[in-house]
């Protein structure tokens, strides 16, 4: 039985992991920004990037920091705070705690260049211009944990989990359903690019395997999926077949969606800079390219190994 720490415990990821740190027996302590109930866990309300945790971290020897601020859109200071200042500030009071693991989820975001890229590994080439303030914040983080690892002392290790789903998701499928039942889905260049995604119990496993394996692997970063690719329009079929959802689609080339959402995004920034347009370049290039990971070396230097299908996943949501 281990004494952790989980950050971003209220999230889709970080509720997963509790659950399954829980399972295994282990003392929980749980951070998120927000107070809400966990059954069985001391759950504190502190933001990180500007309240001490120092107090909550005397006796841990392992740290899962899933919390960060995940969207498309935002202010640039927001998410340097909530993404940056956050992990550096934990990174210091992990390290002066005594903590010997530190556990990252990053983003395979950063990968993003608005072109297709498949069976990425990963230490795949990575934009000169980042997609979003979400994507460029989650690699300077990534840079701290990694570069904070240190032999002998506190092993750090980051994860790349793609487009995380499952129960408490309030992103990728809440946003999938909403299109749908709009009636029309746009199809950006015909919905033919490929994603492959994680369930947010894949994600949590693979977690708890970096940590196991930090000795080994610290300083390093591994690329996480469910093991399998689909068609933008191959998930929303699937995710119709579960919901009993009927909806028409509507071709939306790739170049007019990517000057679409610019110009909404340059509307939204002088009118009302505090709502998210309904299209951005991130989600553009997300769902109108394709991008894949490459998993083996999580399978063959953590023992990774997908859990959960894209069938039962989307069967558990709904």
């Amino acid at each position: 039985m281990a004494r952790v720490v989980v950050t971003g415990a209220t999230g889709c990821l970080g509720r997963a992991l509790v659950a399954q740190l829980q399972a295994r027996g282990d003392h929980i302590t749980a951070i998120a920004r927000q107070p809400q109930e966990l059954p069985g866990v001391s759950l504190y309300s502190r933001d990180l990037a500007t309240e001490d945790v120092d107090d909550l971290l005397n006796g841990a020897q392992i740290v899962y920091h899933c919390a960060a601020l995940s969207s498309a859109w935002g202010s640039a200071a927001a998410f340097e705070a909530a993404n940056v200042t956050a992990t550096w500030r934990l990174l210091c009071a992990a390290r002066g705690a005594g903590v010997r693991r530190f556990v990252f989820a990053s983003s395979p975001t950063i990968y993003a260049d608005g072109r297709d890229r498949l069976n990425l590994i990963e230490n795949a080439t990575l934009p000169a211009r980042f997609a979003s303030h979400y994507a460029r914040t989650k690699h300077e983080s990534e840079m701290l944990v990694r570069a904070a690892d240190q032999p002998g002392g506190m092993r750090c290790v980051a994860i790349r989990p793609r487009a995380i789903y499952g129960a408490h998701d309030r992103a990728l499928m809440p946003r999938l359903l909403q299109a749908m039942r709009r009636g029309t889905v746009p199809m950006i260049a015909g919905g033919e690019a490929r994603i492959d995604v994680t369930h947010s119990r894949d994600a949590a496993h693979a977690m708890i395997l970096a940590a196991e394996w930090a000795e080994k692997v610290g300083g390093r970063a591994f690329n996480i999926t469910s093991g399998q690719s689909y068609t933008f329009r191959e998930l929303l079929d699937h995710a119709a077949r579960m919901t009993g959802l009927s909806f028409r689609t509507r071709n939306l080339p790739y170049g007019l969606a990517i000057r679409l959402a610019t110009a909404l995004e340059a509307w939204q920034r002088l009118r009302r800079p505090e709502f998210e347009p309904i299209l951005t370049r991130q989600a553009v290039m997300s769902l109108g390219r394709s991008m894949t990971l490459n998993i083996s070396a999580a399978r063959s230097e953590l023992g990774y190994a997908p859990q959960v299908s894209l069938e039962q996943g989307l069967r558990d949501y709904v």
